[in-house]
């Protein structure tokens, strides 16, 4: 064997070694990319009409048991008199599911909460309906679960 040759070997060797190391590290990094990204951190969401403002916040976005807690802001100060009746029932369009309505219970003013089963992952639409006795709003809110 050569000096020539002899001196290239090592270098060879340590070139295979950091390919093969940025090859691993690439295809963990694919293979992260293609894992669910649901999490089981909170998500809130936020819609609202002329007169009031809802915050949903879904503590467990997963199947099974999960608490729902509901802010109501009014839009133009604050409301005094009886609270409204805030109701909230999760459907499943697509399969035809439906939770049972749930009466949300008072914390405080404008501070609701209330708990929902979800029996199946996939697309829901939680509908949170606020009555006033004379009038009603109803606010819908889209939201992906995770088995």
């Amino acid at each position: 064997m050569s000096a020539r040759t002899a001196s290239r070997t090592p270098m060879v060797r340590f070139l295979y070694g950091v390919a093969a190391a940025l090859l691993t590290v690439s295809l963990a990094l694919v293979a992260a990319g293609f894992l669910p990204s649901w999490s089981d951190d909170a998500i809130s969401l936020t819609g609202g009409s002329a007169t009031d403002e809802v915050t949903l916040t879904v503590a467990r976005p997963r199947t099974g048991a999960t608490n729902v807690d509901i802010r109501l802001t009014p839009r133009r100060g604050g409301r005094g008199g009886h609270p409204p009746t805030i109701t909230l029932q999760a459907v499943m369009p697509t399969h035809g599911h439906a939770t049972p309505a749930a009466h949300a219970q008072v914390h405080s003013p404008g501070s609701y909460s209330t708990a929902v089963h979800l029996m199946m992952p996939g697309r829901w639409n939680f509908h949170v309906s606020v009555d006033y006795g004379t009038r009603r709003d109803q606010f819908d809110f889209p939201l992906a679960i995770s088995g």
